[in-house]
């Protein structure tokens, strides 16, 4: 969107808006890249400007009023280079693993809007970028199977470009309503983790590892224990050890479901295990350097993109 139009989306505000808009695909083949009703959507708008600002939002996700000008006012305003806002469930009330999910996601939302300064781990299910800030960053890995939001904003970050919360710029969201949904899409992120694991190394991401590798010890103590029933023992240990620590972390950030925390972030961490399996078969264990330059897509007839852009 230009400056001189104001903010405006394609989807009629702004007069002779296109009708279709070009979304294009930065997950891949996977649970993220479905769209309302199973089926990718395809929209066309032109190649944006250089003063111009890129918007997206999850195809399946439904802006409330006042959204737009609300995520996009830090940056037509230039007081930061790139912006997030809070994603709530749409359907919350729908399932147990729909509430859970939407409760976790509140409490993280909330901790975001706290801290001075946007991090990195953000999902792009409602974020809004400076073209220029994407150019001089790079754009979405097309490497990536999955997470190229948060290896984005890594690059971002690195670059030195500043991002911030908006608490106001709300969209409803489709959260996963049953536990098979949840599992694949915990499955699907850790695989893009993994990738980013070959890419910026151990250090800089650790707090993906943590959940996962808690997991594995305890499925590792568990088999040692067939032969030793002390280990059965340690692993029993860990498993209340770890359900008391989820349960903390909950009340901690104010999540009024903290006690299914203790259910839900086992089947997450042994779902996380199954995505980095699939990560280290897909991809091997060759660190993979930093790509000096992704450059922008539009205009490239190869890049299969079917997330919203605006």
């Amino acid at each position: 969107m230009t400056r001189s139009n104001g903010v405006y989306t394609a989807y009629g505000e702004l007069p002779k808006a296109p009708t279709r808009t070009l979304a294009w695909n930065v997950y891949g083949k996977g649970v993220e890249s479905v769209g309302r009703d199973g089926r990718p959507e395809w929209v066309d708008v032109p190649p944006p400007s250089k003063d111009q600002i890129l918007v997206r939002v999850d195809a399946d996700a439904i802006p409330v009023p006042g959204w737009l000008m609300a995520l996009t006012r830090p940056l037509i305003e230039r007081r930061s280079d790139w912006s997030a806002g809070p994603a709530g469930g749409a359907k919350s009330q729908a399932s147990l693993v729909a509430r859970y999910f939407e409760a976790r996601t509140e409490a993280y939302s909330r901790r975001l809007a706290s801290e001075p300064e946007l991090r990195d781990a953000v999902p792009s299910w409602n974020v809004a970028y400076q073209r220029s800030a994407l150019d001089l960053a790079g754009w979405y890995d097309p490497w990536q199977a999955s997470s190229v939001d948060w290896d984005l904003h890594k690059r971002l970050r690195r670059a030195g470009l500043k991002g911030m919360f908006v608490p106001d710029a709300r969209v409803l969201h489709r959260h996963p309503a049953t536990i098979r949904e949840l599992a694949r899409r915990e499955a699907w992120y850790r695989t893009g983790h993994y990738q980013m694991f070959l890419k910026y190394g151990l250090r800089e991401m650790i707090p993906a590892l943590v959940v996962p590798g808690a997991y594995a010890l305890v499925i590792l103590l568990a088999l040692l224990g067939i032969a030793w029933p002390v280990f059965w023992w340690l692993g029993l240990i860990l498993v209340v050890a770890l359900s008391v620590k989820h349960m903390i972390e909950g009340l901690r950030e104010q999540d009024p479901l903290w006690p299914l925390r203790a259910v839900f972030r086992p089947l997450e961490g042994v779902a996380g295990l199954f995505g980095f399996a699939r990560g280290l078969f897909r991809y091997g264990i060759r660190r993979r350097p930093l790509p000096s330059r992704i450059t922008s897509p539009f205009g490239d007839e190869k890049c299969d993109d079917r997330r919203r852009t605006s």
